[in-house]
């Protein structure tokens, strides 16, 4: 029993002392993650009062390659910024609305109380996944409140009304008590208890000093830019007025300015409120002040208040790959010179190179592992090494896993073609024989040059086919030597086998009917083409001619959600406003919400084409009679960018004064079937929204919104609305711009003329322009709908195609990565065949040209150069000792 438990004992030790083996995660050394997250794991809302301002907030780098104007001219916005997209477009929108609305409209026309909070509370509702604040702050005495009674001409101490999505498990009305995030709580900031949000004491209110205090002069507009609007609005139905109306107004800064309309905080902790890490990006407001004094002197456009959109800091995801390129140094915006704290923190050895992956937030893993040019994956590897999946691994299992093998035998891409090349002559002569002319005696390289080029040697003779390196032509025996070795070497390098000629011809045979691509593919790229390079030809061309196929949109509904979710805030602001609004109620402070007018809804289409660099035009359309504040029967403002570019310059069409209306459209009449008599409650989503107001003109505290508390409104969800086939908008009086667009159409809802049941009010219509849309060339199952997949150039047995991001509407923007078991075979520090260079060697091989082209070349080859390079420096000596033989 002694000698067992000394034996226990000894054997305790051993693993005590010797065992040098980490298990997960502890091998892991400690980095700007791990620093950040200790410092978001340490605020909570039960301590955030008691913190630092400094434990608030976390470093400026810690969001990296935040949007900005000059970004978007000239940068792909990856889709792993897809939501500070939006969240920058939110806040910009937000403050063009709201200096066109206080400057165009009389103050008692201007937006009331009701308005701001249901604008608000629509901005996070709309962008479901992307926003979880939005709000609106104005500077000390600056907000002039018309919806007070007896109440003109003056102003509150401070006005912020500000909306997050508030925690509902608890609620009452969530009786499942499951969290909805259909819950929207919102408060007027600038009153009841620490109300100061001007105060450099207030924590969290970075957004304040990003643009105000305003310290313009009285110089009348010094500094704001001048935004201009063209309304062509209806004299009648089908008839528009002869005299366009031209209006100016002061908004945010240029787009061209350095710093641009938007500015973005530094992640910040919103204590008392949401309780969570967020990130903002902050708009001016810009208005006269003061406004009716007869000191016309004093009187000047200034930031009066700021447009602010939030999101969640911890949803976002973080890049932590090192900063390779030199794109962001050689630009001149500011805010995408700000360097990556979390670069370099990836896991990827030197045989490997890190690409950030999307969807994983603020978490390890986000990235991949793809292999260095000159590297290949092992064969068990399909694809790159996945950065979840390292994470994971033990020291041990790091150690000896995720590295890339090196690539032997290089080649050289073939450029001149020569008999010296072998593998180019074994190539050209089996293309030759699937020929249906008789050339099977005719050499391939009539016409170029006879005279032989000996093909330089490479740094190594290792990484050379010795074989296909050496020609001689003066001594016909040795270069049927050669010949004979070279086709073995060949054989082994490419997998050609020579006695299997017949079987490779059916093969190549049905490769090329593979190649070719569906001539729908052909026609849609051809049509696209010409009416882009002459936009005039439309003119002499149907509708029908002018839509494209409805399959054309593969992946439309996650490259243009941002513009969809524009739409969709845009229905829920609407809907929520018809539905909770009553012009009749009489509150005793202040007066009751009215109707929306036709200059309000002008500016909300204004605003949301104005604030999207990729949409076209956006526009509300209302149904026959349902919008009642208005002349005519119908009313669809519809507002557009006449230039592409970002500018601001802005044209608004009532497009019911269009020749031909807009109640037959098919967006509009399909809309208009499926809602306007089954507008159910139970098929739409219900919203609560928690309303808090000031209870005085002081905003000594907080009271509940006299409507009722907590008020709902349901609305329509993105599976609601409908993406249409890509048209070419054919303007034949040139109002609306000639471009091919992208449409999304979504319905919005309110109250009957009883005020009891839901009805259908009308549609909101965004366009986005079509060459933002990425083509996805590669193959995909049969069910899934897309005009373009299987039309790439790829070798399906060597090559794997994968789509790349960010070209737009072009063909040839994929890549064709080797297979499993396949290496690059070339020495051009790629591991990967780009798409434009197959199209082009494609069409080459298809021409009269077709003996130049390398596209049998461009495929991978079976990764076993290093098995075989034994055998080569063999055949090499055996080859050099024959051809000194012969010389004696």
């Amino acid at each position: 029993m002694a000698l067992f438990i000394r034996l226990c004992f000894s054997l305790f030790l051993c693993l005590l002392f010797f065992d040098k083996s980490r298990s997960q995660f502890e091998w892991i050394s400690y980095d700007k993650i791990d620093e950040i997250m200790d410092r978001v794991n340490s605020v909570t809302s039960g301590n955030c009062f008691q913190k630092q301002p400094s434990e608030l907030v976390l470093p400026e780098e810690a969001v990296y390659q935040k949007p900005s104007i000059e970004m978007l001219k000239k940068d792909i916005i990856m889709r792993n910024r897809t939501q500070l997209l939006h969240v920058r477009n939110i806040a910009h929108r937000n403050a063009l609305l709201y200096s066109y609305l206080f400057q165009r409209l009389f103050d008692f026309e201007e937006p009331g109380l009701t308005y701001i909070l249901l604008h608000n509370a629509a901005d996070v509702t709309g962008g479901r996944s992307m926003i979880n604040g939005s709000g609106v702050y104005f500077d000390q005495d600056k907000y002039y409140p018309h919806w007070y009674k007896n109440f003109f001409n003056k102003t509150i101490p401070l006005f912020g009304p500000y909306a997050w999505r508030a925690d509902d498990f608890y609620d009452a009305f969530n009786w499942k008590n499951e969290w909805t995030n259909h819950t929207i709580q919102e408060e007027d900031i600038g009153a009841g208890r620490n109300h100061q949000y001007t105060s450099r004491y207030n924590r969290g209110n970075e957004w304040y000093s990003k643009w105000l205090p305003d310290q313009t002069r009285n110089d009348q507009g010094r500094g704001k830019p001048v935004h201009t609007v063209q309304l062509l609005l209806a004299e009648r139905m089908y008839k528009l007025r002869d005299v366009a109306q031209n209006i100016e107004f002061y908004g945010p800064p240029h787009p061209e300015d350095p710093q641009g309309p938007t500015l973005w905080t530094r992640p910040y902790f919103d204590c008392g409120r949401s309780n969570k890490w967020i990130i903002s990006a902050v708009s001016p407001i810009v208005d006269i002040y003061p406004r009716h004094t007869e000191y016309r002197h004093l009187q000047a456009m200034r930031n009066l208040a700021v447009a602010v959109t939030d999101i969640d800091f911890i949803m976002m995801d973080i890049n932590q790959c090192a900063e390779t390129g030199q794109t962001n140094a050689q630009s001149n915006d500011p805010q995408s010179k700000q360097p990556n704290l979390f670069g370099g923190t990836d896991k990827c050895k030197p045989t490997t190179r890190c690409e950030p992956l999307m969807g994983f937030g603020f978490r390890r893993g986000g990235y991949q592992c793809l292999c260095q040019p000159g590297f290949r994956y092992p064969p068990y590897q399909d694809g790159p090494f996945k950065g979840y999946v390292i994470e994971k691994a033990t020291q041990e299992e790091y150690a000896n896993n995720f590295d890339c093998l090196k690539v032997e035998l290089y080649q050289q891409i073939p450029q001149n073609f020569y008999q010296s090349n072998v593998e180019v002559f074994a190539a050209r002569t089996r293309r030759s024989a699937d020929s249906n002319t008789d050339m099977s005696n005719t050499s391939i390289y009539h016409g170029l040059s006879k005279d032989p080029i000996l093909p330089p040697l490479m740094e190594s003779i290792s990484k050379v086919n010795p074989i296909a390196a050496i020609s001689n032509p003066t001594v016909s025996f040795l270069k049927s030597s050669i010949q004979q070795f070279a086709f073995l070497s060949g054989g082994l390098i490419t997998g050609f086998d020579k006695d299997q000629s017949d079987i490779h011809q059916k093969k190549s045979r049905s490769k090329r009917f593979a190649y070719e691509r569906p001539t729908r593919v052909a026609s849609v790229m051809q049509l696209y083409d010409r009416l882009n390079r002459d936009p005039n030809l439309c003119e002499l061309m149907t509708e029908d001619e002018l839509t494209m196929p409805g399959d054309v949109l593969n992946d439309v509904d996650i490259q243009f959600e941002s513009q969809a979710r524009l739409a969709l805030t845009l229905s829920h602001f609407l809907s929520s406003f018809y539905q909770v609004v009553n012009p009749a109620e009489d509150f005793p402070l202040r007066k009751a919400e009215l109707e929306l007018t036709d200059e309000q809804l002008i500016g909300e289409v204004l605003a949301a084409a104005g604030g999207d660099y990729k949409v076209v035009g956006v526009g509300i359309f209302f149904d026959r009679g349902k919008f009642r504040n208005y002349r005519l029967p119908y009313f669809g403002p519809y507002a557009f960018r006449p230039e592409k570019d970002i500018s601001r310059k802005y044209t608004v069409v009532d497009w019911a004064g269009l020749p031909d209306g807009y109640e037959n459209e098919v967006w509009f009449r399909t809309m208009k079937a499926r809602w306007a008599t089954n507008a159910d409650r139970s098929e739409l989503t219900e919203f609560w929204l928690k309303l808090f107001i000031r209870s005085d003109y002081a905003g000594n505290a907080l009271v509940h919104h006299e409507s009722g508390f907590p008020l709902y409104s349901y609305a329509p969800e993105l599976k609601h609305g409908q993406w249409f086939p890509p048209t070419f908008q054919c303007s034949r009086n040139y109002t609306l711009p000639r471009q091919w667009i992208v449409t999304y159409a979504v319905p919005f809802f309110g109250l009957d003329a009883l005020g009891v049941n839901l009805e259908f009010k009308g549609v909101v219509r965004v366009d986005a322009y079509l060459s933002y849309l990425d083509i996805n060339q590669c193959a995909m199952p049969h069910y899934v709908p897309n005009a373009f997949k299987g039309s790439d150039r790829c070798d399906y047995q060597s090559t794997v195609c994968e789509p790349i991001f960010g070209r737009g509407f072009r063909l040839g923007k994929y890549k064709c990565r080797c297979r499993p078991g396949y290496e690059y075979p070339f020495i051009d520090q790629n591991d990967f065949f780009n798409g434009d260079a197959m199209d082009t060697q494609w069409e080459i091989l298809m021409s009269n040209n077709s003996r130049m082209s390398r596209f049998d070349q461009l495929k991978c080859r079976i990764a076993i150069a290093s098995s075989i390079q034994p055998l080569n420096f063999i055949l090499l000596l055996f080859t050099i000792s024959f051809a000194m033989l012969i010389n004696r």
